[in-house]
């Protein structure tokens, strides 16, 4: 008799802004529009600060290091040859982007450990 296959634990799913709003607004004990506007008002800070006209850096202290790059233009039209397939195709240019990037502080790693 062969056996049922174990069943895989459903993933975790990621919290809604909702219920982070909602959790917020319990253990501070004020409402959840405040707790709303906060994080509005947060969110707004961090876009100044990496903002092209601010700095380019914001720390978010315990949590993580915000950071904004400008990454150059890139030419097309170069030959290149797929080295799978053997195949050969054109590049296509890529415009000019900002690049974000989010690295946790040591704090929050340590407590990860």
């Amino acid at each position: 008799m062969a056996k049922a296959p174990a069943k895989k634990a459903a993933p975790k799913k990621a919290m809604t802004k909702s219920q982070f709003v909602a959790r917020l607004a319990e253990k501070a004990e004020i409402t959840k529009k405040q707790v709303d506007a906060v994080l509005d008002e947060i969110i707004e800070v961090i876009k100044g600060e990496v903002a092209t006209k601010g700095p380019g850096k914001f720390v978010f202290p315990n949590l993580c290091r915000v950071t904004v790059t400008r990454k150059d233009a890139v030419k097309g039209g170069e030959k290149k040859i797929n080295r799978l397939t053997g195949a050969e195709y054109v590049t296509k240019p890529k415009p000019a982007y900002n690049q974000v990037k989010l690295r946790p502080v040591k704090a929050l790693k340590d407590a990860l450990k």
